[in-house]
């Protein structure tokens, strides 16, 4: 049929095919695994190939793929649905391929009821129960049978190994009710959360339509006949002359119309979350007179078209790690100016970083990215030097803050409520927490009840999952959402606990920024991070790296609501007035401005009082060829004017 219509069809191959044994011209690549990992032998990736994925760890090195997970269960069996947690006795064991691969069997499981090609075949139903029974389901490598368990809320511990799983997933089902690992902290974990598992699946079924959609629009917009041309029409990008001068343009009604500047953005981060919206989106929503920006990653493909429409090519963040060089040579040969933009020192991510790993393999492309640029541009001081090793044409860009969306009133609480301490992604790093956790320990203790503390971040600090006083919510990745989330936890103190390295040198003040706006005292290491911008005990505390100045900060702010609420107060008010995007932005302007040929330079880094830089908080999953498009949500703001 195909043939007799003049197609050539579409063919989908697991990573278990290496080749196209179907001479298929149209070819997907779907990795529910990594590539070679069950059969050896690498997938032949040709330059048409498309590549989607189950998940972010699968993904080459150099590949943009994306993300694409089917439902796998059949909920009407796997559910938790009547289960009672407390008569849940024993265990499970799931073995594959592991033992043909030569693994070898730990004896934790040794009494754990065994599903494997060794015992009888179960039926669905059958493991529906087992799962719904146990206490815990040990696994050797992965499965579906991991999201069958999960949803009969049976925490998974997977046995880590290094023939069937040297390394984990943690962004498998948002990490709720799994355990990497036969650590207890790790394994208590995986119980506690295990019910949060049902949503994140429900989550990741919904988004599956809208990826299946796309997937057909991709395939089909990409898809040629036998002939070899393209089936589906479509318009080509129209070039536009980057010298082009306002006098030129055609008039729009009797008036000649001002040509926006162009800023292209290659960025596999979405639009929503904090970096693009803080350093791009809003800055550049409130310059929508002047400027306009496009995403020049678009379907997980590079849009280098979208060159010949652009003034200045900006290269964002972690994006270059996760290109090949190839890629990179193609970009800076286009013809205009290109510029790294960060707001963090990614290529040098410390070991204790949830992102240590990825940041390694990052190292390379940003280090070839920012040798080349025309310009670097970052937040901070201290990055601006550790880049200026690589590029001497570094500017120093401040993060400023939509001031409205974090704003809440300053609680009023009288002395002996109870009071909410906060602590939020980077503080909650082993390195920072490691300063505050013994002062925490001591304040529950002595306040039992009457305190309460919030972790927020990608794991709560290990010895506090279980304890009474803890609460432990995941980051919510989305930047608008995070300050709703932000203002509701209605924290009264927040702590910002920094070890002295260099990564943490090159942060900046961010999170003083967020809490002074939501109307909470903090109390902040006495790092220069901090100390630019704070004024101890005015707009915070500000603290020496010791367990007793911790201590004393936390109690003298717990006793004393006249305290909490004149730092609050005045921090927000400093806020307010000194640090609003909307009365700054025209520094954005002056700096991007100076990169068109032929522009003025830039005065931003001559004026003392604008270089207080602040960065904000990484956000945590990464993956390559996420959709860079713009969203909704982001076409709305880049709509908006002054």
């Amino acid at each position: 049929m195909h043939q007799e219509a003049g197609r050539s069809p579409i063919a989908i191959y697991p990573e278990v095919v290496s080749d196209n044994p179907l001479n298929a011209r149209n070819v997907v690549r779907y990795l529910l695994a990594e590539p070679a990992i069950y059969t050896g032998r690498p997938i032949n990736l040709q330059p048409r190939d498309l590549v989607y994925t189950f998940g972010p760890t699968l993904v080459p090195k150099g590949w943009v793929a994306d993300m694409l997970r089917i439902p796998l269960v059949d909920t009407r069996l796997f559910n938790s649905i009547g289960v009672d947690d407390t008569k849940r006795k024993g265990t499970a064991v799931f073995i594959h391929r592991h033992l043909n691969k030569g693994g070898e069997l730990h004896p934790i499981a040794a009494d754990s009821i065994e599903i494997s090609y060794r015992v009888p075949e179960r039926s669905a139903a059958q493991l529906a129960e087992i799962f719904r029974s146990v206490e815990c389901l040990y696994m050797y490598e992965h499965s579906t049978v991991c999201f069958e368990a999960l949803l009969c809320g049976c925490p998974v511990v997977y046995i880590m190994n290094a023939t069937s799983l040297p390394e984990s997933f943690p962004w498998l089902m948002k990490g709720k009710g799994i355990s990497w690992g036969l650590n207890p902290e790790d394994i208590a974990q995986a119980k506690q959360t295990v019910h949060e598992a049902s949503d994140v699946y429900q989550e990741e079924e919904d988004a599956f339509w809208n990826d299946l959609r796309s997937l057909v629009e991709k395939t089909q917009k990409s898809a040629v006949g036998l002939n070899g041309e393209p089936i589906h029409k479509t318009h080509s990008p129209v070039a536009v002359n980057s010298t082009i001068t306002a006098t030129t343009l055609p008039p729009v009604g009797g008036v000649f119309a001002k040509r926006k500047k162009r800023l292209l953005v290659f960025s596999v981060e979405s639009t929503w979350s904090p970096c693009p919206q803080i350093r791009l989106i809003r800055p550049f929503a409130k310059m929508s007179d002047e400027w306009e920006i496009e995403w020049g990653i678009k379907n997980s493909q590079l849009d280098t078209a979208a060159a010949a429409r652009a003034d200045v090519i900006l290269l964002h963040r972690f994006t270059p790690g996760l290109l090949p060089i190839s890629a990179l040579d193609v970009i800076f040969k286009l013809g205009k100016p290109v510029i790294y933009e960060s707001d963090d020192l990614l290529n040098e991510i410390p070991t204790d970083h949830p992102e240590a790993a990825a940041g390694a393999s990052w190292k390379e492309g940003i280090e070839y990215s920012v040798k080349r640029a025309q310009a670097v541009v970052v937040s901070t001081h201290f990055l601006a030097e550790k880049y200026r090793q690589l590029n001497a044409n570094v500017h120093v860009l401040q993060n400023y803050l939509d001031y409205d969306i974090f704003h809440r009133d300053v609680p009023r609480k009288q002395k002996g409520e109870a009071i909410t301490i906060g602590l939020l992604g980077s503080s909650i790093q082993p390195s920072n927490f490691a300063l505050v956790h013994q002062a925490l320990r001591t304040i529950c203790e002595r306040y039992r009840d009457k305190v309460r503390i919030d972790f927020v971040g990608w794991h709560c600090p290990q010895g506090w999952e279980q304890h009474p006083n803890a609460r432990f919510t995941s980051f919510i990745h989305e930047y608008e959402k995070y300050a709703v989330q932000l203002k509701h936890m209605e924290w009264d103190i927040a702590l910002i606990p920094l070890a002295q390295d260099e990564y943490n040198q090159c942060k900046s003040f961010v999170k003083w920024l967020d809490y002074s706006a939501a109307g909470i005292a903090s109390i902040f290491s006495d790092v220069s991070v901090y100390n630019a911008v704070v004024t101890n005990e005015s707009t915070g505390l500000l603290m020496p790296n010791s367990s007793q100045a911790w201590l004393d900060a936390i109690v003298s702010l717990i006793e004393s609501p006249e305290l909490r609420s004149k730092l609050a107060i005045q921090a927000q008010q400093e806020v307010k007035n000194r640090f609003g995007l909307k009365q700054h932005v025209h520094l954005y302007n002056e700096v991007y401005s100076s990169f068109i040929h032929g522009a003025p330079k830039p005065t931003v880094q001559r004026s003392a009082s604008e270089i207080n830089m602040s960065t904000p908080q990484a956000i945590p999953r990464r993956i390559a060829g996420i959709n860079a498009g713009v969203t909704a949500s982001a076409r709305n703001i880049l709509k908006k004017t002054n």
